[in-house]
């Protein structure tokens, strides 16, 4: 497993472990300026612990610029060199007596955090060598044996080099766990910065849009949104930042090949890490199936609402038109007309010639007689040979002229009888439609082949 995700707090591009050795000179030599400025014991070696301190400081600035740049051995060689120049220092101080020993749990804390436990070990020896040879030089012990400074020393810097590598290892089998989660989820999921620039996906974003991690680092997200989404994803955002989280977004987003994909998104804001994390997933198959499922609704809605034979509208239609055609006709005080239409002999035509003949001719008067009216009329399939004109803001003469013409186009060399009913506003529509049907009763009755007029109620 590379490095990276193996140690936790990690950061390859920023060099952290390279910043840490740096900034242990520059700590160190901050901690004897401030030793030798506050109240201490005598008998050490000042000028030379300024001097060293100087040196330490000026090391770990240099070292600090060129952090960057800085390879693994030069990382290594700066805290070895750190925890040499603290023996130094304890012996210029005359005293082990373990101020400056602060700087040598500084560079286990960074052994231990930034490297393996093998290597954090080998930093331990050689601490625990450096000061063998320190207590070795340094007269004043304060009052311990030199062994017994150096048991102490080895048990402390020990415990926390365990408990640090044993803390970080743990995080890391953790950290290496979400990591499998994350690469494996079939949901695509992504941090974005606050300005909405990728930071990390998951392989999801592979292999649904086409896009390899490497091309989406940096890039806004909602540069790859489609134009007629672009201001409702933005408004989202927008709404992120001052919530915290977002509602489930569907978008469409621009996959590599060029095609779009619908996305549903939710989103939270961790305004500590200055981070958004994102989990998309991709519905586009599902929005087709939901197109789909429209459309054939849509048909279906469509054939309960007009007759399979003639595709002209039926009862169920008639029963919603009528009642706003009257209550408009009753506004408006305006005329509304209503016409019932009868093929003449029609069953006999049916069983002479057979019902497919029939069906042709129920057919083909639909379209010569639909094609014949105004935009404002509406011709309904009533029911078997028999048809309803509904024929609003006519009076009965235009009315009459209309449902003429209808019965002279009747297609086939066929013949059509019609009874025809003037709305008195009153009537409900059981009673104008009864009125109508007895003119078409009429006009069966003189001979077929012409229309009949109902006469008005009485008010």
């Amino acid at each position: 497993m590379p490095r990276s995700e193996k140690r936790v707090g990690k950061k390859s591009a920023g060099r952290w472990e390279a910043r840490a050795a740096a900034a242990l000179p520059i700590a160190g030599a901050g901690l004897v300026f401030l030793s030798l400025a506050l109240p201490h014991p005598s008998g050490g070696d000042e000028a030379a612990l300024l001097a060293t301190a100087a040196g330490m400081a000026l090391v770990g600035v240099l070292a600090m610029a060129l952090s960057g740049r800085m390879p693994n051995a030069g990382i290594h060689t700066l805290i070895a060199g750190a925890i040499a120049v603290t023996g130094v220092l304890i012996y210029e101080s005359g005293a082990a007596v373990g101020q400056y020993g602060t700087i040598w749990v500084w560079a286990i804390l960074i052994a231990s955090y930034f490297f393996p436990r093998r290597i954090a070990i080998g930093y331990l020896v050689w601490l625990l060598a450096v000061y063998a040879v320190t207590l070795g030089l340094v007269e004043n012990t304060a009052g311990y044996s030199p062994l017994t400074r150096w048991i102490f020393t080895a048990v402390s810097l020990t415990v926390v080099m365990l408990l640090v590598t044993g803390i970080v290892n743990a995080q890391a089998r953790a950290d290496k766990r979400a990591r499998r989660f994350f690469e494996l989820s079939h949901d695509m999921l992504c941090t974005m910065d606050e300005a909405g620039r990728c930071r990390e996906v998951n392989g999801a974003w592979v292999r649904h849009l086409g896009y390899s991690p490497e091309e989406l680092r940096g890039k806004r997200l909602l540069d790859f949104t489609h134009p007629d989404d672009h201001e409702r994803a933005l408004a989202e955002a927008m709404s992120l930042f001052k919530s915290g989280s977002s509602t489930v977004l569907e978008t469409q987003v621009r996959a590599k090949d060029g095609s779009y994909h619908w996305l549903r998104t939710s989103s939270t804001l961790a305004k500590d890490e200055g981070l958004v994390y994102a989990r998309s997933t991709d519905v586009t198959q599902l929005k087709l199936i939901e197109a789909e499922r429209e459309k054939l609704l849509g048909e279906v809605q469509d054939l309960a609402r007009h007759d399979a034979l003639t595709g002209l509208p039926n009862r169920r239609v008639l029963q919603e038109l009528l009642p706003r055609e009257m209550a408009r006709a009753r506004r408006a005080e305006s005329s509304l007309c209503l016409a019932i239409i009868d093929i003449d002999h029609f069953k006999r035509y049916n069983d002479t010639h057979g019902h497919l003949a029939g069906d042709e001719v129920l057919r083909a008067c639909a379209r010569e007689w639909d094609g014949a009216l105004r935009a404002e009329d509406t011709l309904v399939r009533f029911g078997g040979e028999e048809f309803l004109v509904l024929l609003p803001d006519t009076d009965p003469e235009q009315a009459a002229e209309i449902v003429e013409r209808l019965r002279q186009q009747t297609p086939l060399e066929q013949t059509c009888s019609a009874g025809l009913a003037l709305w008195d506003s009153v009537e409900s529509i059981d009673d104008l439609l009864r009125r109508a049907d007895e003119a078409l009763y009429l006009a069966k009755a003189g001979g077929r082949d012409q229309l009949a007029q109902a006469e008005l109620t009485q008010s």
